[in-house]
């Protein structure tokens, strides 16, 4: 008999799921049980499908270091976890919560089908890391997959220091194959874009729909700087002033801006994980990739084998999580 390993994700869709030898047998996202939109806790479902069956349990989670209450917030929610977890005969307690994209990316390879492959992820904010010291976000990785997941490229922004606290990067650099910036992640552009056009920031498919209310217009919310495609400064300047330079007030218009700049980020991003690991096995990963539009664009202009996790946003790395603990123990 296998072991049987729950992942607990503390992110935005907080779920619990657990795998069985391997095998993924049950997920739940907390919000079905406490009737919260979005609840980023897992309470409730610790106490109900934890118990002395089961081997081991990790515990991930997504940037916590936007602001300092966050931060707090949610060390209390996993001190709290890891007492109910303790207190259902549960002793081992593994911590991936540094680990965020390579829960994604571990979602997608495990159930892609493939023995090898090159993992994309891209979404809006990932783990923490201080490097020259100061501290960035991931915002896109490539992992190659050799048995492990071996970094090939990671993009790390400070751009949450716009509203953070610290000092944001004042110009792009590479260091070590990696790129450091200061422009907003893919996924953080979709919840600023959302915020513009009246829906809730984290209403992206929203947003994507009404793209397709204007077939016409500028590309140019992405733009390739110092050899990488990044988000433009733009997305980050008052409405008003935004509106005013791409001389629009319609939102449909910056959807489909959007929308059309992000494929061609997207294009972007799968060409160099080609070029750079020279396979054509690619599986997504990461809150972004549930633009189907993008997708279906690489699958149809590019010459690759394309797996597209569905459970691409943050529910899915408890799954990620506890596959990653099945393959390590």
């Amino acid at each position: 008999m296998g072991k049987r390993i729950a992942g607990i994700n503390l992110a935005k869709y907080g779920s619990l799921s657990v795998i069985d030898d391997g095998k993924v047998e049950f997920y739940l996202e907390e919000e079905r049980v406490s009737r919260i939109k979005r609840d980023v806790g897992a309470k409730a479902l610790a106490n109900k499908y934890i118990d002395s069956t089961v081997d081991a349990v990790t515990i991930c989670d997504c940037f916590t270091r936007y602001t300092k209450q966050i931060f707090i917030e949610r060390t209390r929610i996993k001190n709290e976890l890891c007492k109910i977890i303790k207190g259902k005969g549960c002793k081992k307690i593994l911590d991936y919560r540094q680990r965020h994209h390579e829960c994604h990316a571990a979602n997608a390879f495990y159930n892609s089908g493939f023995d090898d492959a090159v993992c994309l992820v891209m979404d809006g904010k990932g783990s923490y890391v201080e490097h020259n010291g100061l501290g960035f976000c991931e915002t896109e990785s490539i992992y190659n997959y050799d048995g492990e997941f071996t970094p090939v490229f990671k993009h790390y922004s400070t751009f949450w220091t716009n509203v953070g606290d610290g000092d944001a990067l004042e110009e792009s650099y590479w260091d070590d194959g990696n790129f450091y910036s200061n422009r907003t992640s893919i996924g953080q552009a979709w919840r600023i874009a959302s915020r513009y056009c009246g829906f809730d920031e984290l209403d992206a498919g929203k947003t994507m729909g009404l793209s397709g209310y204007f077939d016409s217009g500028t590309v140019d919310l992405f733009e390739e700087e110092n050899g990488h495609s990044v988000c433009t400064k733009d997305m980050e300047i008052p409405f008003e002033i935004f509106t005013e330079r791409h001389n629009s007030n319609v939102a449909d218009h910056l959807a489909y801006n959007l929308q059309k700049s992000s494929e061609k980020h997207a294009l972007f991003m799968v060409k160099k994980v080609i070029e750079w690991t020279g396979k054509k096995n690619v599986v997504c990963s990461g809150g972004f990739f549930l633009n189907c539009v993008a997708n279906y664009r690489i699958m149809k202009e590019l010459d690759i084998n394309l797996y597209v996790d569905p459970l691409s946003y943050d529910g899915g790395i408890s799954i990620g999580s506890a596959l990653l603990a099945h393959h390590k123990l």
